[in-house]
């Protein structure tokens, strides 16, 4: 085995045989809010996000790439037009298309790193319970006709409001350089805070039944499962770009967020851990932390920056024990009242 391929395993011995492939168990979170408190482990937590070719750094390349070559003017978009709003939809729908079809060709159609790093060992689903028949038609459909819809009108809406002056912003860099920093740092964390609630909000049982149950059906996920939702399960995930209608804000900032939502979701739940390339690491992939909660649902609401889920007893550490654990808490939830 090349020195590249170490960390390259299937199911790590002893631990669960449940899946193809996962990390080493227990999972953690982030320590950034551990009490007492652990700077060192909170800063190689922070800088192992933003100092190599992570997630949010992918994000914030789209986000750079679209504000200094496609974004319309702001008095292109003081006024509602077809011709900026359609041109935001293409840079949005375009984005998805162009990575949700990568990461789907290179990892289910080529098999470019076969099954390595792949959590579950089944294929997509043909089945009845999708529309089409199919998964991965199913997730594309409802990934370009509900996900990019919702992204794009809210979208449209926030840059029409700033264009007008009728949302706080940051005209450039050097007019607050700590905030316009610190603020992809606030976002992170913004947005794993907002998603846990909204994602608590559509497990609600008759919410779940009638909106979120769409999204639920990939309890094996693909790259297009992440943004395969009900209309109003977009909607509610795409509103954490409110945040934007009351801090001070640049059109970096909101881009960024935006692809993290987007672009993020595509990645999260691609299903690998990693993205292999000639056999090295090269992106971490899908989230084991919500696989999880795509295979026993009632765990995992929110992610990894703030631990919500172990602060309100809702976190699987990926355990046998905290599936018996999960399990049992499912049975109370949904038991005859």
């Amino acid at each position: 085995m090349k020195s590249s391929e170490t960390n390259i395993e299937q199911v790590p011995a002893g631990q669960s045989k449940a899946w193809n492939f996962h990390p080493k168990l227990p999972i953690d979170m982030s320590p950034i809010f551990d009490l007492p408190p652990k700077p060192k482990a909170s800063l190689k937590w922070l800088l192992g996000t933003w100092l190599k070719f992570s997630p949010p750094v992918n994000h914030l390349i789209f986000a750079l790439i679209t504000v200094y070559f496609f974004m319309p003017s702001p008095e292109e978009m003081q006024h509602f037009s077809t011709d900026w709003m359609l041109k935001i939809a293409a840079i949005l729908f375009g984005s998805i298309i162009l990575l949700g079809t990568a990461l789907h060709l290179y990892l289910y159609v080529l098999a470019g790193q076969k099954m390595r790093l792949k959590f579950d060992v089944r294929p997509m689903e043909r089945s009845s319970r999708f529309t089409f028949g199919h998964q991965v038609w199913d997730n594309v459909f409802w990934s370009l006709a509900s996900g990019a819809v919702s992204l794009t009108l809210w979208t449209i809406l926030y840059f029409y409001l700033a264009s007008n002056g009728w949302t706080p912003a940051l005209d450039t860099f050097g007019s607050s350089p700590v905030w316009f920093i610190l603020f992809f740092f606030v976002l992170r964390f913004w947005q794993s805070f907002h998603f846990y609630w909204i994602h608590r909000l559509v497990h609600i049982p008759w919410l779940f039944k009638t909106v979120h149950h769409l999204h639920h059906r990939n309890v094996n996920v693909g790259p297009w499962s992440g943004l395969a939702m009900h209309p109003v399960e977009s909607f509610f995930y795409f509103s954490s770009i409110l945040i934007h209608f009351v801090l001070p804000t640049h059109p970096l900032h909101v881009f960024f967020h935006m692809f993290s939502l987007s672009l993020g979701a595509l990645i999260s739940h691609a299903g690998f851990d990693k993205l292999l390339i000639r056999d090295k690491e090269t992106l971490n992939a899908g989230s084991f932390h919500h696989q999880l909660h795509h295979r026993y649902f009632e765990c995992n609401y929110g992610s990894e920056e703030i631990p919500l889920d172990r602060w309100f007893g809702s976190f699987h550490d990926g355990t046998e024990d905290a599936t018996l654990r999960i399990r049992a808490r499912k049975k109370l939830l949904f038991a005859p009242k």
